[in-house]
């Protein structure tokens, strides 16, 4: 017999990791990434990449704030102005570097390097995600780094997710927790990996339009990740 309430919470759980990945700021964050990715199936890795780092530090604030019993609709408030300031200033600086290889492409200037938007660790872990992710044949390093890039998204507590595991506990217990959590890790590591596809596949038409045009979509894909940006630093 079929355990409508089991699958219900499984649903539930598939829903919010795709809900999740499609989250504007995630979107931002990977498309910066994969505007030099060798087609749709290279910058589905990438995407990929992104998730699985995504998805290290959800499940680390899930086990953590459920082991110490804090409830899940109450995470230290800290920890989200923290992570949603990281994440911003991610934004802001693949914005700053999208607008410059833009600029450069305009004026015929090459574009192979860009100054670090962000100065310490952050903005040379992004410039290094950036710069390596240009062929299909990237290193296991590399795609941590893009995973390490991924991961400061999930800074602020999942409180949707840690709801959902708060409520799975004392019925479905620990096994249907975990389970609960396995699903939407694979939903949000899918989804993330077709929205990687689908925008380095976009990225790769524009490519073959012409520099000019490029440089044109390049311009404005800043416009709407530093908006992004904004609206999570102000």
């Amino acid at each position: 017999m079929i355990d409508v309430s089991g699958v219900g919470v499984l649903a539930a759980a598939a829903i919010l990791g795709i809900t999740h990945g499609f989250e504007p700021d995630h979107a931002a964050g990977i498309s910066a990434l994969t505007t030099d990715a060798d087609g749709w199936v290279h910058a589905a890795f990438v995407g990929g990449s992104f998730a699985v780092g995504h998805v290290v530090v959800v499940l680390a604030w899930v086990a953590i704030l459920t082991a110490i019993g804090r409830v899940a609709t109450a995470p230290p408030a800290v920890f989200d102005t923290v992570g949603t300031t990281l994440a911003g200033l991610v934004l802001f600086g693949v914005a700053c570097v999208l607008a410059a290889k833009g600029s450069r492409r305009v004026r015929g200037l090459p574009v192979h390097t860009v100054p670090t938007p962000i100065p310490g660790s952050v903005g040379r872990t992004v410039s290094h995600a950036r710069s390596h992710l240009h062929h299909p044949h990237d290193s296991y390093g590399d795609y941590l780094r893009t995973g390490v890039v991924g991961s400061l998204f999930a800074l602020s507590p999942p409180v949707s997710m840690l709801a959902l595991v708060s409520t799975v506990v004392p019925t479905g217990g620990l096994h249907g927790a975990l389970t609960a959590v396995a699903v939407y890790a694979l939903a949000i590591t899918s989804t993330m990996s077709v929205i990687g596809g689908g925008i380095g596949e976009l990225f790769s038409v524009v490519q073959g339009r012409g520099e000019r045009v490029h440089a044109a979509f390049e311009l404005v894909t800043s416009v709407i990740v530093l908006g992004f940006a904004l609206r999570l630093l102000v």
